[in-house]
């Protein structure tokens, strides 16, 4: 049986679990900033929106080992083993640290966990741009401009992932309220927050597909 088809299809599985759930989430967002709702509606909802989370974040992770072995099968870049078994420690770690901050949410620990997301979010989405502008201007390492391209929008994909998951936190402020609600201000606030998360989303959705459109297509320009 030909690995590299195998390899083609999780991957394939990865994204639509990942853009799946997602869109998910994007839906749960909707309902959950009406004020009208109850408190126990509200709270049931984002409860359920944490545990979807985890499967855009994990299919997230494990999409890059997954890619590296693709790199490979494509004849994209030689990748040495090595980096493949690098890329699965990181991919799987990655995943188990998504899982450890909802295990432990409200801990220090999970707070803790959460920073180093974050700064490994954005280190990876600064060294996909890297990778992907040194390629395109020099031809190096990646001698594929669309592959290049493509790993610049990855690493894009990484920074707006960062700055849902740092800037935009409507759903803290609404566990945050009790029975009676918040205040019209605060309902404002989660209103302005959601918004701004959502709209963020849909960037994120466009970068997504450009990424497939361009793995799929492999255009040449």
């Amino acid at each position: 049986m030909d690995t590299h088809s195998i390899w083609l299809y999780v991957h394939i599985l990865l994204f639509v679990y990942w853009l799946g759930a997602d869109v998910g989430l994007y839906m749960i967002m909707s309902f959950v900033k009406n004020p009208t709702l109850s408190f126990e509606t509200r709270k049931t909802l984002i409860k359920l929106a944490f545990y979807i989370d985890q499967f855009p974040r994990v299919t997230f992770a494990l999409i890059l080992p997954v890619g590296l072995h693709l790199t490979l099968g494509f004849s994209l870049y030689p990748v040495p083993d090595w980096l493949l078994a690098t890329g699965w420690i990181v991919g799987v770690a990655w995943g188990t640290l998504h899982l450890a901050v909802l295990r432990f949410k409200g801990t220090a620990l999970a707070a803790g966990l959460s920073r180093i997301n974050q700064a490994y979010e954005l280190l990876m989405g600064g060294i996909f741009v890297f990778i992907g502008v040194k390629s395109l201007l020099t031809g190096a390492p990646l001698t594929a401009d669309w592959f290049a391209v493509k790993l610049l929008l990855f690493g894009f994909v990484f920074w707006v992932v960062l700055g849902i998951d740092t800037v935009f936190q409507p759903f803290t402020m609404i566990l945050r309220m009790g029975p009676d609600g918040l205040t019209p201000g605060a309902e404002a606030e989660v209103t302005r927050q959601t918004h701004l998360t959502m709209a963020w989303a849909l960037l994120m959705y466009l970068l997504v597909l450009a990424v497939a459109f361009l793995g799929t297509v492999k255009p040449v320009w």
